[in-house]
């Protein structure tokens, strides 16, 4: 709730070290109180306006996996000027489920928790100033969200994203919102970023794009062929590999380098004068 954001905020300004927030809100969409976590950056102030990047967990995570000890988030944020918020979307795969009535996340995450989150921190209104990510299934859907609404995110990177959930249909839950691809072709394929991808050449923007995966990883062969189609459309893009596997480490490891691509490629903070 928006007291509840505001009770925190007053907190955080009687201790301006404090910049990790954790918050409890209502999701109409989804029918249930759902939890999420901030990151200020250190001289955070409503005087300005930040860029934000919203950090997506893997299949069976959750809000807080970003932010275990060993991988450094908290650290490494203080380098950079942007709001770092990491929501909980369950196994979700960030769609609406057509099977699953109560797993609405793709309008949960841009009709409610974006506009929700921005209307309690001082965020840049720009495509420009947003960046999404993610890890695994959150890396495909960082991607997934950047391909539909290239108006709201304008740049997008993934770590050992699924990045073709059509070539590896059986695992974490896919057939649990989406159903068997055979009886329900059309609502994998908008779910796919690869198959999104194919229309990249034509649309008016385009979102930066980054993304990695180890040589040891599972999801190898779904990151190749998104590079691949990538390629075809004619759209430029960042595509890195790494020795590894689908693992904590590797991502740990890969973090920093997200970290910066978006700070380099999202809007710097501007001031906010009054009208």
């Amino acid at each position: 709730m928006l007291v509840i954001a505001l009770v925190l905020l007053m907190s955080f300004a009687a201790v301006a070290e404090e910049r990790y927030l954790e918050f409890t809100h209502y999701s109409e969409v989804l029918g249930k109180e759902k939890k999420f976590a901030v990151i200020l950056p250190p001289d955070y102030t409503t005087e300005k306006a930040y860029p934000v990047l919203y950090m997506l967990h893997g299949a069976g995570g959750d809000y807080l996996d970003w932010h275990k000890p060993d991988g450094k988030l908290y650290e490494l944020s203080r380098n950079y000027q942007m709001i770092i918020v990491t929501p909980d979307v369950e196994t979700s795969w960030l769609v609406d489920s057509h099977i699953k009535p109560e797993s609405k996340y793709e309008t949960y995450m841009i009709q409610e928790f974006l506009p929700y989150i921005e209307a309690n921190f001082s965020i840049i209104d720009s495509y420009r100033a947003r960046g999404i990510m993610g890890l695994s299934m959150g890396g495909h859907g960082a991607m997934m969200l950047a391909l539909k609404y290239p108006d709201i995110f304008g740049v997008a990177s993934s770590t050992s994203g699924v990045l073709d959930i059509r070539m590896l249909p059986n695992t974490a839950g896919k057939k649990d919102v989406l159903g068997e691809p055979s009886q329900y072709p059309e609502e994998w394929n908008n779910a796919s970023a690869n198959y999104l991808a194919q229309n990249l050449r034509n649309m008016r923007r385009k979102p930066r794009i980054m993304f990695d995966v180890g040589l040891g990883d599972y999801v190898y062969d779904t990151n190749m062929a998104f590079h691949k189609t990538l390629k075809e459309q004619g759209v430029d893009h960042i595509f890195r590999l790494y020795p590894g596997t689908h693992s904590w480490g590797y991502w740990v490891a890969r973090l920093p380098e997200h970290l910066a691509f978006h700070a380099e490629n999202l809007r710097s903070p501007q001031i906010v004068w009054d009208e």
